[in-house]
Parts: C-alpha cells; structure tokens; sequence
C-alpha cells in the first residue's frame, strides 16, 4: 500500500506536540506501508530518509491554501492514500483519506480562539469527518465527541492513543539534572507548571504555588514554556526547552501541577507520570481516562484545590510514593508506539477498502 502523508508539522523548529507524535509513528508505519512525505517547499526539509516531495502553494506552514491546492494537485497523480495528521481534507479528494482530529476545543470552547480561527477549525474539521474514509483521535474521550458532535459513523472513528518516548523515565543521570537545576538557578524542592495557551491555566498554578509557599514550603515553581509568569521569588521562568531539558525537570521534580481545563489526551501530564513524578490536575477531558489513579485528583482545576492536592504530594511522603508507583504502571502499559502504529496502518487498509 502507498501512502502519503501531509508531513509539514515535522518541517517545525522546534517540533510541536504533533510534529513529535508523527516522527514517533513514521518509522514505524514505514515498515508496513510504502510512505512519502509531502513538504513546503519554503521550509527546510523533514529529517528522514524517506522520500519527501517539497510542494509549493501559495502560503506556507499550516495554511489551509497549500493543502487545498498544492497538495490536492500532487495527489491527482498519486495512487494510495493520503493522511492529514492535522484535522483537515482537501475539497477535491482524488485519493482516499484519512485524518487525524485530535481534541474538539474550537468545538468546545471557541472563547479560547480568535473568530477567524474557529471558523476555519471548525470548516476544516466539520468537512474531514464527513468525508474521510477513516478518522483517526487520541482517546476515546474525543472519538465520543466527534460522532456526537458531528454524528459520524463510531466504527469510522478509530482511536490511535500516543506512547510514551523512552526518555521520561524515574532514574535519569543525576548529574545532567542538577546541571539544569544550577542553570536556571531551580532550588528544590521545586514544582514544574506549564504556560503557552490559555486551556493550561499557568495563572491557577501560581496562585496553587502562592498558597503553597503560605504554609512554609520552601523551593521553586519551575514554568516551562512560553508564556511569562510574575516576576516573584521562588517563580523561575524556563521558557521554551527541549525534549531531553524537558524529560530532566519533570524526573527531578516534586509535582506536576497540571490545571489544565481541557485534554484530548494529557501528553504532557502522561509524560510526568513515566518520569516517577506525581501530577496534580483535574479529572477534565481525557484525563482520568489516560492517568486513572495515577493522579493526585482536585475538584476542579482553581487555586484552592490545586494547592490542597499540592501540599497533600509534598507532606506525605507515602502518598506521593503511591502516586509514583501508580504513574509508572500506568505509563508502562502505553510504552512503545507500535500499537499506535497498528491503529494507523488498519485506518488506512479500511479507508482504501471503503473507497468506491
């Protein structure tokens, strides 16, 4: 079988959370199928030996133009299927298709959107689930959503959950977290929060911290990402990091605290849990379907409860230990992408099938 897959999200620098789930599945879908990767042509090329074809249309990056022209023009010539990892399909579709629709928040809660950019979510998504051959998600969370929400067809809606990388694990060279720790100044024992998009709540997470330090702990809020948090003591701002920088702070931390009010998923919170580390979130979205008793559960993802659920973690010592061995049972259980890749590779022989 010939496929070819919308590869733009791995051109990323660096890659986003789709561009890493789609380099995990590439090689693996690779040995199955034969696969092709359709590029921009203004962006660097994908780092791989497979065959890439660089598409020029008239806007580069994610824009709905290069997959409704310049890609929709190279598969008239193709014989396969294609794949969009990134929720929309071409109009013209002269090859099957199958795409991948992660989470529904321009759906759900477009308020987290500007006007422009629910409109072309919601066009390109309404327009994909009606016409793939196959709709791949993440969780059965979101696969219910979309039949609900677009009364699709459940045996068209496969779910393809994500595995974790080998990096995030409990026991990495100590050496290369402390000098981490000592770069960004991190005094333990410390906390690390996410930042960047309204939905993971970094404003919850400092009040949690602020309430926290009130009761006489001591260490840091570690805030990985790009948005900016206060400028206050026990508050270090790590920015943007890297997958292995990454991988170091959540297996040296205390917590996670995670106040996110909406997951397809949870990649982020799943990746703490392989690490030994306890996360603290509320049972919002995919959640309690991917961390189960894995997490340190508050009502609802607002200061007061994050920081009893903080402070329950760092005072009890079995608690936490509890928490950890929870985690790193549940995160072995979706070690290794092979069964993502198998989900996928089924997505595409269906969707062939289905094909008049």
């Amino acid at each position: 079988m010939r496929v070819a897959i919308d590869a733009r999200t791995l051109q990323e620098r660096p890659l986003g959370g789709i561009g890493r789930q789609l380099s995990s599945l590439v090689p693996l879908l690779a040995r199955h199928v034969d696969l092709e990767l359709l590029t921009d042509a203004r962006r660097p090329p994908c780092s791989t030996d497979l065959p890439q074809h660089a598409l020029r249309g008239p806007a580069s990056g994610r824009g709905v133009s290069w997959l409704q022209l310049a890609a929709t023009r190279w598969l008239a010539g193709f014989n396969g299927v294609f794949h969009c990892p990134f929720y929309g399909l071409p109009y013209r579709q002269p090859v099957p298709m199958v795409v991948t629709i992660h989470d529904l928040t321009f759906e759900d809660h477009p308020e987290w959107y500007s006007r422009a950019q629910t409109a072309v979510f919601r066009a390109q998504a309404r327009h994909a689930a009606r016409t793939a051959g196959r709709i791949v998600t993440v969780s059965d969370h979101v696969r219910d959503r979309i039949v609900d929400r677009y009364g699709v067809s459940p045996d068209r809606v496969l779910v393809s959950p994500p595995g974790v990388p080998p990096r995030f694990r409990p026991d990495p060279d100590p050496e290369r977290v402390s000098r981490v720790l000592d770069a960004l100044h991190v005094r333990s024992p410390y906390v690390v929060a996410l930042g960047g998009t309204r939905r993971l709540g970094l404003d919850v997470a400092v009040a949690a911290w602020r309430h926290l330090r009130a009761t006489g702990v001591e260490g840091s809020l570690v805030v990985v990402g790009g948005e900016h948090p206060p400028d206050e003591d026990g508050v270090v701002k790590a920015g943007q990091v890297d997958d292995h920088t990454w991988a170091l702070l959540l297996a040296g931390a205390a917590a996670f605290c995670y106040p996110t009010t909406y997951e397809g998923f949870g990649m982020p919170a799943l990746e703490a849990a392989a690490s030994g580390t306890p996360v603290v979130c509320a049972p919002v979205g995919a959640l309690p379907e991917v961390l189960g008793p894995a997490a340190a559960w508050c009502g609802s993802p607002t200061p007061e409860p994050v920081a009893a659920a903080l402070v329950a973690v760092l005072e009890d010592e079995r608690r936490a230990k509890r928490l950890r061995d929870s985690g790193l049972e549940v995160a072995h259980s979706r070690t290794g992408w092979e069964p993502a890749a198998a989900v996928m590779f089924r997505a595409y022989r269906e969707a062939a099938e289905a094909r008049p």
